[in-house]
């Protein structure tokens, strides 16, 4: 069984604020998946795994008061990179907060998250808002990013559920440009007029939400098709987004980019949570 396909929503905590949201982010979305909440929070080697800190005990009643039913908690030696990386070989999704106090200067993210955002076997949601200490918005569109890819199908799939789920509307975003990459890295500028190019920008847009529209008529969606680099779009639209969600993999619209590094670049930079899928066939 792949993560995407089965078990729990799996999310990892410290002590930080960051860490409290993205519990509570993770207990809604285990209430909407009907599944189980796995709670994990890794301590150093040697430490008894039965004396978590006192912060540790308020968890479970707070992410009860969200929804989750059914909680499953996990305190264990270890790092909470391969922790978590471990816990999403059999979950359906992986919940991290977004503010990393070992990122980068002016990067969000830590090495956590990016390490999960590259090697999960399931999708990976990195919960943050717009500053270290806010909840992420509760409000705005989902907006997803198509390229055609499967990768991308997965990430439209998977932002149609949870759009019809939270009752959100639905922004799907498309880029194109007349420059894409050619043989061993060089770049290569096609020759057809900018209509041209638009015009089947919006033909694959059009065709791929035909697709998934039919398993949720009730979402209302907006189509955006800009002639703009993926990244510079997508952190646009994240401005007054409720949820990202993009896949780690794909060409097309988005084929400007080092391979994943548009997912890791959003992951670093968006100011709302981003859900990085991986693509219905893979395998845990």
């Amino acid at each position: 069984m792949s993560g995407a396909e089965g078990g729990s929503v799996v999310v990892g905590v410290d002590g930080s604020t960051s860490a409290w949201h993205a519990a509570q982010w993770a207990a809604r979305e285990a209430t909407r998946r009907g599944t189980r909440l796995t709670v994990v929070h890794a301590v150093p080697a040697g430490t008894d795994p039965a004396g978590p800190p006192p912060w540790f005990d308020r968890l479970p009643d707070d992410v009860r008061r969200r929804g989750a039913a059914e909680i499953e908690v996990r305190v264990q030696p270890g790092t909470p990179a391969t922790l978590l990386l471990d816990s999403a070989r059999q979950a359906r999704l992986v919940v991290v907060g977004g503010w990393g106090a070992d990122a980068y200067p002016g990067m969000l993210a830590g090495s956590v998250a990016l390490a999960l955002v590259t090697h999960a076997a399931c999708p990976v949601a990195v919960v943050r808002g717009g500053s270290p200490d806010a909840a992420p918005p509760q409000q705005g569109p989902v907006v997803v990013g198509v390229d055609g890819s499967p990768t991308s199908d997965a990430a439209l799939a998977e932002a149609f559920a949870i759009a019809a789920g939270w009752g959100a509307r639905l922004v799907a975003v498309h880029t194109w440009s007349d420059v894409v990459p050619g043989p061993s890295g060089s770049v290569v500028r096609l020759t057809e007029d900018w209509s041209t190019l638009a015009a089947r920008a919006e033909d694959l847009l059009a065709q791929r939400l035909a697709v998934h529209r039919p398993a949720h008529p009730g979402v209302a969606v907006e189509s955006r098709v800009l002639p703009d680099q993926p990244v510079r779009a997508l952190l646009g639209e994240a401005e007054s987004a409720r949820l990202l969600v993009v896949g780690h993999r794909g060409h097309g619209g988005f084929s400007g980019m080092l391979l994943g590094s548009t997912s890791q670049v959003l992951v670093q930079y968006a100011p709302c949570p981003v859900l990085v899928t991986r693509p219905a066939d893979t395998s845990a």
